[in-house]
């Protein structure tokens, strides 16, 4: 009987101990997620004070499945997605923005030969010409559509083909930190691909790191650790010392592009109530 009473005693503590298993999607593009996003969660996590190991897991998955086996939490439990009111409905949201407002900076894909086409455009109304191309799931598809910008949804390793293929999509929207990173990653294998060199497209957006509503403990510990790396200078010292961030912001020529502002027309709660210390570019006010 004692046995027993000191196995009940030990349980809670046992449990306690217990590392918080992260499962996350390993993705065929975008080595930008090993270089930053998931240096962020692990920096996240080691402030959180929670015992944790993280696990990559395979998947062949577009963005929309992706968000139903998030839902679930049996395959992956945690994502960092472009947030929108489905989002945040669906899962839990830990809102602070991990690019600063980055995320609502956009350069573009194009094919080589269309460059000076883009040359042209200096207003919206010469941009609802041009389609671009988008994922399917993603948050930010319903800035476009509700700005009269024609979008082509599929896949997202589809794009990067049709992109360099040509004549089908005329842009690719992606984000400042994100298109650098995917250009040096796939100039060998899709060699019409470049960036287009004079617009930027602007609208108040942010990812988040999403966890799955049946890991409550995970987003708390998320949270925790993200406000604490704000709180000790760890965070800022990561953004701005980051490659990624350096290159894009050196590479982006922002000060000479011209830029074309878009409205969200899905500013969540969450995103408007982000304090002004997370963010840098752009500010949501004002947008």
């Amino acid at each position: 009987m004692k046995w027993l009473i000191t196995l009940c005693l030990c349980l809670p503590l046992l449990a306690q101990a217990q590392d918080l298993v992260v499962k996350i999607p390993k993705r065929p593009i975008n080595h930008l997620d090993g270089d930053y996003q998931l240096k962020l969660l692990d920096m996240a996590l080691r402030h959180s004070g929670q015992a944790f190991k993280i696990e990559q897991v395979d998947v062949d998955l577009n963005q929309f499945t992706l968000q139903q086996q998030l839902k679930t939490g049996k395959t992956i439990n945690v994502f960092w997605m472009g947030t929108s009111s489905a989002l945040e409905s669906a899962l839990l949201a830990v809102p602070v923005p991990l690019f600063r407002g980055l995320e609502g900076l956009r350069l573009s894909f194009i094919h080589e030969k269309d460059q000076e086409k883009f040359s042209q455009i200096e207003t919206l109304e010469q941009l609802k010409k041009m389609r671009a191309a988008q994922g399917i799931g993603w948050a930010d598809n319903k800035i476009y559509q509700a700005a009269g910008i024609p979008t082509y949804m599929t896949r997202f390793t589809n794009l990067f083909r049709l992109m360099n293929d040509g004549g089908r999509l005329d842009f690719f929207p992606r984000n400042l930190v994100e298109i650098f990173a995917e250009q040096r990653e796939l100039t060998s294998q899709y060699p019409n691909l470049v960036v287009e060199q004079h617009l930027l497209i602007r609208y108040p957006f942010a990812e988040f790191f999403f966890v799955s509503p049946q890991y409550p403990k995970l987003a708390k510990a998320l949270t925790r650790g993200l406000e604490s790396a704000y709180a000790d200078g760890s965070f800022m010292r990561f953004f701005r010392e980051n490659p990624a961030i350096r290159t894009a912001l050196a590479s982006a020529n922002l000060a000479n592009r011209t830029t074309i502002k878009l409205a969200n027309p899905d500013m969540t709660p969450l995103l408007r109530s982000i304090p002004a210390q997370y963010w840098d570019y752009p500010p949501v006010q004002g947008q």
